[in-house]
């Protein structure tokens, strides 16, 4: 299913575009060679690693300039955004500094990444004077061009022409003041009072009636719909988060090259439905954002915490438990993301549809659809639909409820649809990846796709220092990246989505290599929870610089164990994501 489309109002190239829609899940990259016709803007690898789709990005009037991969950049992210593409560099008819140091050092050969660089080049350049006013200026410009930079790929190999020219650029540029000044009055999300304003008080909130019980299809905790649509939204959360996790290790548990095509490295998709497990873990991601966004659309604050694996509550269908990929886990999956009439033997009207639930119900050990807790995923959104529905009728101008209710949909039909279909492929072996294969989850099989890896706390005992081995190294490394992702996620959903980006780098470059390498080794991603919180700062200053402090130690972990890291390990993602969290002032 295609995302919904999403209302139209960004800036590009100074000319502003509004007053129309586009799919929400187009990515920037996408509306800039299609609807504008703006192909400056290089496709690459799709996944934001080569960094060829660069763009300049000012994501509200007060924020700095920073850049961001129009690859991975959804366009429901992006409303209110001024984009500066490698067509808009240029003014009154010459080159920008940074395009014209290019020609006369020679720097490009084929050229197709010069645009990427051209564009993160002249970020440097707008940040250049307040480098410059530092009191140790050269050291630090160096230092913030090598890693703006380090992230791009170049096949014709002129890193150091690129660098040169961007550094002299930077060097001569005038000094500027920094163009933050005062943040805007900001709106409370759920009140809409102003800041400085007094919050308006609630009115009084009528208690449900025995009709507003029977709408809602179940006996309520709280009569109050915020109250109770929180506790539901929070639940969603941790779900959501859980089996971000849990598609993830399983992704990792499947053997390469052979079977790539199963686990979804290295690229994820444009429209239609996700093929792969990391497609489905990325749009875990996108559902995780939806419910925290409704949270802090309702004035509550995100939730990304989560109980140690593993473990089991009522919320949950199933206890969740980090595993490698299998016919017992792919039943779970199915049975989790699949609608109820999908599963009830009385609602399968062919011989394939009946044949596929018995044997459903055979592996998970169970003979009847209720036996498992049936609260699949879909079902608990359907709860928070009806929730806001009853919260519409009592405050009717206290959200956009049309656009609530239409990311609520995709949500549910994501999973009921595109990811029961996937996991039911995989299940039965017709997924295309399998199709070849004889006896696929025979564990003992020559065609069986997973690693049978072993699950491990990345945590060393209290006192004790993380040893001087692969393996450990690696799990504390993916940990602090696991942190790091959750709390940049946390800083986002109070910040406007700012550092999402950032978020998802970490999950796709650092963990997906970490990962990786663990898996050849049979050891999986240990995903301990940090027992902090994600967000445990006093106010949202206190938390970025906390956010900061976590990043700080993957760049020191990372010099501790360099001898132990993957070829493939992107080193230059901490420090690309420390300049971004030092350019942002909290609103």
């Amino acid at each position: 299913m295609q995302e919904p489309n999403t209302d139209l109002d960004l800036t590009v190239n100074g000319v502003r575009h509004h007053g129309r829609s586009v799919p929400g899940d187009m990515s920037l990259v996408h509306f800039l060679h299609e609807d504008l016709g703006l192909t400056g803007t290089k496709i690459g690898c799709s996944i934001g690693e080569c960094r060829a789709c660069t763009v300049a990005v000012r994501t509200r009037p007060q924020a700095p300039v920073v850049t961001r991969q129009a690859c991975m950049t959804s366009m429901r992210h992006v409303r209110g955004w001024d984009v500066t593409t490698v067509e808009g560099l240029a003014a009154d008819g010459a080159l920008h500094p940074v395009q014209q140091a290019f020609l006369e050092r020679e720097a490009f050969q084929c050229g197709y990444c010069a645009a990427g660089f051209a564009v993160a080049g002249s970020v440097v350049v707008d940040h250049a004077g307040q480098d410059r006013a530092t009191d140790d200026a050269e050291q630090p410009l160096e230092e913030t061009v090598d890693t703006v930079l380090g992230s791009h790929v170049c096949r014709c190999t002129d890193y150091e022409r690129y660098r040169a020219a961007v550094l002299a650029t930077a060097r001569s540029a005038a000094p500027t003041e920094r163009e933050l000044g005062p943040p805007a009055p900001q709106k409370h999300l759920a009140t809409g009072a102003t800041t400085g304003e007094a919050m308006p008080r609630p009115s009084r909130t009528p208690t449900l009636s025995a009709a507003d019980t029977d709408r809602l299809g179940y006996t309520p905790v709280f009569d109050d719909p915020t109250l109770e649509l929180i506790r539901l939204l929070r639940d969603g959360a941790e779900i959501e988060h859980s089996l971000l996790v849990q598609y993830l290790y399983a992704a990792f548990s499947i053997k390469v090259p052979r079977f790539a095509d199963l686990a979804g490295w290295p690229s994820h998709r444009y429209g239609g439905r996700p093929l792969h497990l990391m497609g489905v873990a990325i749009e875990e991601m996108t559902h995780l954002d939806i419910v925290n966004s409704l949270l802090v659309a309702l004035g509550a604050a995100p939730h990304l915490g989560r109980q140690q694996f593993p473990y089991e509550q009522d919320i949950y269908p199933f206890d969740f438990v980090l595993e490698p990929l299998s016919l017992h886990s792919l039943a779970k999956y199915v049975y989790v993301e699949a609608s109820p009439s999908a599963v009830d033997p009385a609602q399968q009207h062919t011989p394939e549809d009946r044949a596929f639930v018995d044997r459903l119900y055979e592996v998970l050990g169970s003979t009847a659809p209720a036996a498992p807790r049936p609260n699949q995923v879909g079902s608990l959104y359907r709860k928070v639909t009806r929730v806001l529905e009853l919260l519409q009728e009592r405050e009717p101008d206290r959200l956009d409820y049309t656009s609530w209710f239409a990311r609520l949909e995709l949500l549910r039909e994501e999973g009921e649809s595109e990811h029961f279909a996937l996991f039911r492929s995989m299940f039965e072996g017709t997924h295309p990846a399998l199709q070849d294969c004889t006896d696929v989850w025979n564990p003992a099989g020559p065609d069986h796709p997973v690693v049978p890896l072993s699950h491990s706390s990345g945590l060393p005992p209290s006192g004790d220092p993380v040893p001087d081995e692969t393996v450990p190294a690696l799990r504390h490394l993916a940990n602090l990246h696991y942190w790091a992702v959750c709390m940049l996620l946390d800083a986002s959903y109070r910040q406007g989505m700012l550092f999402h980006s950032a978020a998802r780098r970490h999950m796709t470059g650092p963990l997906r290599s970490l990962g990786t390498a663990l898996a050849h080794r049979t050891e999986g991603l240990p995903f301990d929870a940090f027992v902090a919180g994600y967000a445990p700062g006093l106010d949202t200053a206190q938390n970025l610089r906390l956010a900061h402090t976590m990043v700080q130690q993957i760049t020191i972990a990372q010099q501790r164990y360099a001898r132990h890291l993957p070829y493939d390990y992107p080193a230059n993602c901490a420090l690309e994501t420390l300049w971004e969290l030092s350019l942002v002032r909290p609103t």
